[in-house]
């Protein structure tokens, strides 16, 4: 317990500190996979490691299939090469929302899902258990009155059937509602010492998602129908955005008002994350900010870049790891980051100075 108090407590000491997420590479949406010399340009850059997210059923799992996945032999390969280049690496399994809607409703997907970890973790025992890590199951909902009791329950039985396999490999977990930080401090400490505790941060929306298509159900938010949204917020104020004309008034101003009244910058943040330093603190875990990020389409540079060294120093200040969301895609750090295949291009200065890594932009 002393050697993990040390680790957590000591920025750099510990693996898995600056990372980033190579999205789409083993998930339905396939995008192009990541080369070898990106790899070692990464490495290059100042990161020590990449989160790989990894969707299940596009790898060729099902409950009705049996336990067995597909596509491991690929992902072995883009492991190892990660691993060749000098990078540690987090395997995040990564269900689409279906998926974690039917594990979530359906008790063959649930049973399902456990045998196929117990499967992939037993292919994969040969990793090395110091640089490679096992995420379990990225961004759980179980929103609702149960919600905490069945995702914990569920969460220790993933981690006990994996432990059983892999009694040296890092293992990471996190809360339900999305994987949010309101979701893991709810959540007890698991009788494990060797976890790293996850949590996702994306707010505020309205900033961070805005015009994503993907967010126009208007749910939750409205962010999906804003346009030159400027962080801080003070900036908003002096440079009202605007809304692409399709999401009801009242709606979209109430969120616009909540931006500005909470002033979002910062200091905000550090004040929101007060409850999970102390929650950390109390239950002497290792806490990893697994995804953050700012979309790129149509947002102001300046702003992108603030909001992600304003939260990645945060984290750091805490003695936290981060992995930002993501490499080269519509959220990317690459100068052509794009989501139709085409050439990724280079690292881009600005991010790696967000980032805390300016000897690569030099």
């Amino acid at each position: 317990m002393f050697l993990l108090l040390l680790l957590s407590g000591a920025a750099g000491a510990a693996p898995f500190q600056r990372g980033v997420n190579l999205s789409r590479w083993f998930e339905a949406s396939a995008g192009a996979p990541v080369e070898s010399s990106e790899l070692r340009r990464l490495r290059d850059a100042g990161f020590d490691h990449v989160r790989i997210p990894v969707d299940p059923v596009a790898l060729g799992w099902s409950p009705a299939r049996g336990s067995q996945l597909t596509g491991t032999a690929q992902l072995r390969a883009a492991i190892g090469a990660a691993l060749a280049a000098g990078l540690d690496v987090i395997v995040d399994l990564h269900p689409n929302e279906e998926t974690k809607q039917a594990i979530e409703s359906d008790s063959a997907w649930a049973d399902g899902y456990v045998a196929m970890w117990k499967h992939l973790a037993t292919e994969f025992k040969a990793l090395p258990p110091q640089r490679v890590a096992f995420e379990l199951f990225n961004e759980p909902g179980y929103y609702g009155l149960a919600g905490s009791f069945v995702w914990s329950r569920y969460q220790r039985r993933l981690v006990k059937t994996v432990r059983g396999v892999l009694p040296r490999h890092t293992l990471i977990v996190s809360g339900r509602k999305g994987g949010s930080l309101e979701g893991l401090i709810e959540l007890a400490r698991l009788d494990d010492d060797n976890l790293i505790y996850s949590f996702h941060y994306y707010l505020p929306y309205i900033f961070t998602h805005q015009g994503a298509s993907w967010m126009q159900g208007d749910q939750w938010t409205t962010a999906g129908h804003w346009r030159r949204v400027r962080y801080p917020s003070a900036l908003a104020r002096a440079q009202l955005p605007r809304t692409d004309g399709k999401v009801a008034v009242d709606r979209a101003r109430d969120e616009l008002t909540e931006y500005f009244q909470t002033g979002w910058d910062r200091a905000q943040i550090a004040k929101q994350w007060q409850p999970l330093r102390d929650w950390a603190r109390v239950n002497r875990v290792r806490v990893h900010c697994g995804e953050f990020g700012v979309i790129r389409n149509g947002v102001d540079p300046q702003s992108r870049y603030r909001w992600i060294g304003d939260v990645r120093s945060l984290v750091e200040a805490n003695g936290w790891g981060w992995s930002v969301w993501n490499y080269a895609d519509d959220f990317g750090i690459t100068t052509s980051s794009n989501t139709d295949g085409s050439a990724r291009g280079e690292l881009e200065p600005a991010a790696l100075q967000a980032l805390g890594l300016e000897k690569a932009g030099r």
